[in-house]
């Protein structure tokens, strides 16, 4: 084995020299950990999970490819960092554009995304993964759970309501204060245009 792929669950997630001081820690941590919390490659980070008390940290996408081939797994949380790949050409090379412009055609028009699909998602599995989906992610907005924004509208209105009534008692004390000094009812007088 490759001496790069040793700590192969940290090879996406985490650098041991990395400048962040959280990331700095958990390496340290798992580091020092008795027995090796490591291993050197996702077949033997998947059995250790599945041997139970074990969280295995991976990529993405083989995240994904796993927990839709096995109903014993399944993915916690999101994303700890977000990664792209792609394609090294030599300097100068014309097929750098060719196969960039290839890529977004491919993905205009559907067909990355239905080859994920054929390929990690309808893999013919015995558990049903739109249960499974549905449990590790947040549910959607229903009747059920918007009583909150309903008592946070009818506060809304009820606050719109008080500022229109104090509006209109204040002005209502203006008004009277203005009819009751000379100035105010000559004033009154000239921009009403008609007898108090």
């Amino acid at each position: 084995m490759a001496p790069q792929s040793q700590n192969v669950v940290f090879a996406f997630c985490f650098d041991k020299d990395s400048r962040i001081e959280t990331y700095q820690k958990m390496w340290r941590f798992m580091e020092n950990k008795k027995p090796s919390v490591f291993v050197h490659s996702y077949d033997e980070g998947v059995k250790r999970v599945l041997d139970g008390n074990y969280a295995f940290l991976m990529e993405s996408t083989m995240l994904d490819y796993y927990v839709h081939r096995n109903c014993n797994l399944t993915q916690i949380g999101g994303m700890l960092d977000s990664k792209s790949y792609g394609i090294a050409t030599p300097m100068g090379s014309p097929w750098r554009d060719k196969i960039s412009l290839a890529i977004l055609e491919l993905q205009e028009k559907g067909i990355i995304q239905m080859l994920y699909n054929k390929w990690w998602k309808n893999t013919g599995d015995i558990c049903d993964r739109e249960d499974k989906s549905k449990e590790s992610k947040a549910s959607a907005l229903g009747l059920d759970n918007i009583g909150v924004f309903v008592v946070l509208l009818c506060g809304l209105a009820f606050a719109v309501l008080i500022a229109i009534l104090e509006f209109c008692w204040n002005a209502k004390e203006m008004h009277t204060s203005i009819r009751s000094t000379t100035t105010g009812r000559a004033l009154f007088k000239e921009v009403a245009g008609k007898n108090l």
